[in-house]
């Protein structure tokens, strides 16, 4: 089921209008107060689109589009701005290599780029707003908050690799018909 006729010619830009859009709601369901929360818990959406969509990409625009997440998620976490921005960047940049040179875009792969990633960004938030100033008990942080967010992004990253895939396959030059 790929795009019709009249308007396979502009299926770059269709795509990613529709990755851009897809992006802004999933950021508009994580910033919204209590919808998906467990024990005070949410995912990171976000992220996870930006793995999924940095494993079918080449390498500037997996960088572009996983930056524009993290500054997303930026503009809603009291961290400084762009902390997760650049974080994004290099993983997305990495995925993308990955996949383009080495491995398989598959369901897997997603969740193991995206629990890296978040392990990634995880310890460096903890250790750079936390460990660092040697704030008193600060571990708890790290074993309440952080890791269970990391858990619930991953169980979450089928889902959006899934909507991810599909969008791919109807952009893609195998359907042309």
């Amino acid at each position: 089921m790929g795009l019709p006729k009249q308007l396979w010619k502009f299926r770059v830009p269709l795509k990613w209008v529709s990755f851009v859009l897809l992006l802004l709601g999933l950021y508009a369901l994580q910033t919204t107060p209590g919808l998906f929360s467990v024990f005070g818990i949410k995912p990171v959406p976000v992220l996870a689109l930006a793995v999924c969509v940095s494993m079918y990409e080449g390498v500037v625009s997996s960088a572009m589009f996983a930056m524009t997440a993290g500054f997303l998620w930026d503009i809603s976490s009291d961290k400084l701005f762009g902390f997760n921005g650049v974080i994004l960047l290099c993983c997305g940049m990495m995925i993308s290599l990955l996949c383009i040179y080495y491995l398989h875009t598959k369901m897997i792969n997603s969740v193991l780029f995206c629990t890296a990633a978040l392990v990634i960004q995880g310890l460096l938030d903890y250790l750079f707003n936390y460990a660092l100033w040697n704030l008193e008990g600060s571990w708890i942080l790290l074993v309440q908050h952080i890791l269970p967010t990391a858990v619930y992004t991953v169980a979450i990253t089928p889902l959006v690799f899934l909507l991810v895939r599909r969008m791919e396959r109807c952009f893609s030059e195998a359907d042309r018909g």
